[in-house]
């Protein structure tokens, strides 16, 4: 019960982040706190969203032989909405191409399973 309440709650969070988002795009004109403003809801967007959603995956699919904790998902989705916030702003600095792209997801990559490989050390 205490899980579909955090995740519910990280549910509400994510979308009214969207919100947040697109009123932000729609309605102010792009400034250095404006764009802080979109980075750091991008990174509350892809979490909130992603994390109910990799919680469920690893219910129904137990990577590792053992379902992970909430940490886990929460965890993934912080990697992620971190790599969209820097693929994000690599493009609008005008950085952004595929190896960047590559290399951003092989480190988010990494990062996990180095946690995942440290966590079953301990």
């Amino acid at each position: 019960m205490q899980g579909a309440l955090i995740y519910g709650l990280s549910l509400i969070a994510g979308l009214a982040a969207v919100y947040g988002l697109t009123s932000l795009v729609l309605n102010l004109p792009p400034t250095r706190q404006n764009l802080a403003t979109f980075l750091l809801l991008l990174v509350i967007a892809a979490t909130g969203l992603l994390a109910p959603a990799l919680a469920w995956l690893h219910r129904r699919i137990p990577f590792g032989g053992r379902p992970p904790t909430r940490r886990a998902a929460f965890r993934q989705a912080l990697l992620i909405g971190l790599a969209l916030a820097l693929a994000a702003w690599l493009q609008l600095v005008g950085l952004l191409d595929a190896t960047l792209v590559l290399g951003i997801t092989a480190l988010v990559i990494l990062v996990e399973v180095l946690v995942q490989s440290r966590q079953k050390l301990a």
